[in-house]
């Protein structure tokens, strides 16, 4: 009866090892990734700041890409196809530079970057949560983030819904 019972707790200790062991490795990894998140979020600010067109194309999530083309597509003259509105963000051209600089008439990349407080939500291997609290705001700005082919990219649509919005908000 003694060795049945000594078997049991056995099992129980080799299940709760192999369980913290299998731990481990995600929590080694987790301050990297958190790092990486932080990271893809810094950089786009950065390049609205300075009005790096190809780099806020860069560091934005592939939906929000889609959507801004398509939507972008759609109001300006037809001698424009979707293919050459995409190519045009891509390289900073001018119409990335005209709705960039319309975008930054109405918000600040400093706002983010140098008057907010930045916390790490939720995360998981595919998505990610920013909140950024602006020091004069009583509500957090919730960023959201996505894993797309192992780097961190904003999901700058997602996030504010700009698509449904005459300007962006914050």
């Amino acid at each position: 009866m003694r060795s049945m019972g000594k078997k049991i707790k056995q099992r129980v200790v080799l299940v709760v090892m192999l369980l913290v062991v299998a731990a481990c490795p995600a929590l080694a990894q987790q301050p990297a990734d958190i790092d990486a998140i932080l990271q893809g979020a810094e950089s786009m600010f950065k390049a609205m700041k300075q009005k790096d067109y190809p780099g806020i194309w860069k560091y934005i999530s592939a939906r929000s890409r889609t959507t801004i083309v398509d939507t972008t597509a759609k109001g300006v003259v037809k001698s424009y196809s979707r293919e050459q509105v995409k190519t045009d963000f891509s390289i900073g051209g001018l119409i990335a530079k005209s709705y960039w600089d319309e975008y930054l008439r109405y918000f600040d990349p400093d706002t983010a970057l140098e008057q907010s407080k930045w916390e790490i939500g939720p995360v998981t291997r595919q998505q990610a949560e920013i909140v950024l609290q602006h020091r004069k705001s009583d509500h957090p700005a919730r960023l959201k983030m996505f894993n797309e082919g192992g780097q961190w990219k904003v999901g700058l649509i997602e996030s504010f819904g700009t698509e449904r919005r005459d300007r962006p908000i914050w």
